[in-house]
Formats: structure tokens, C-alpha cells, sequence
């Protein structure tokens, strides 16, 4: 089995979803990503300056924009499209696919 480190790009998806139901807790985000407080509040800065998750009136909750939704439906393509082209059950000729870079 192939393990990595999780990327930024995996990061925002795992909090994505786990707004995608209702909207919830810094702390609640925290546990279903199993990340640190640190963590969340640097993510959920970058992802709220996207416009992909919004602060409640209450700023207690989080929940997901539509255009957050956008990005997840074409992360989760993205994902299953590696799933079904990679047999992740070989070794790949890389050893950690978090530090390939997308120069424009």
C-alpha cells in the first residue's frame, strides 16, 4: 500500500466535505479531518478568502458555498479519475504525489 502525506488540494477537499451535509464547528472540523486547530484556522482562512465556505452569523459555524460545492464535484473527479487509472496497489515510480508542483 502506497501512503503519502496529505496535500493542500486533499486538505480543502476533506473540509469541504465535511461541510457538505450541514454546517459545523471549527473543533468538529478539526476532528473529522484529523487535523490541529493551527491547521483548520489556515485552511479555513484560504478557503474562506476563495469563497468556498462561509462563516455563519453566529461565526461560531462553517458551512460550504456553492461555488465550494463547484470545486468539490471537480475534486472528486479528479479523484476517482486517479482512482481508476492508478493500480495504487503498485509501487509508483514517485514516492509522493503532495509534492508534484503545477507551475502556469
Amino acid at each position: 500500500m502506497i501512503t503519502w502525506k496529505r496535500g493542500s488540494i486533499e486538505i480543502v477537499g476533506e473540509i469541504l466535505k465535511s461541510l457538505n451535509e450541514n454546517s459545523i464547528k471549527k473543533s468538529h472540523i478539526a476532528n473529522k479531518c484529523n487535523l490541529d486547530a493551527r491547521t483548520v484556522n489556515k485552511y479555513l482562512d484560504i478557503i474562506i478568502s476563495l469563497d468556498f465556505v462561509k462563516k455563519s452569523k453566529d461565526m461560531h459555524h462553517f458551512s460550504i458555498t456553492q461555488k465550494g460545492i463547484n470545486f468539490l464535484e471537480k475534486y472528486d473527479n479528479l479523484i476517482k479519475y486517479f482512482e481508476k487509472d492508478l493500480n495504487l496497489n503498485e509501487e509508483l515510480p514517485y514516492s509522493n504525489l503532495s509534492h508534484v508542483e503545477i507551475k502556469n
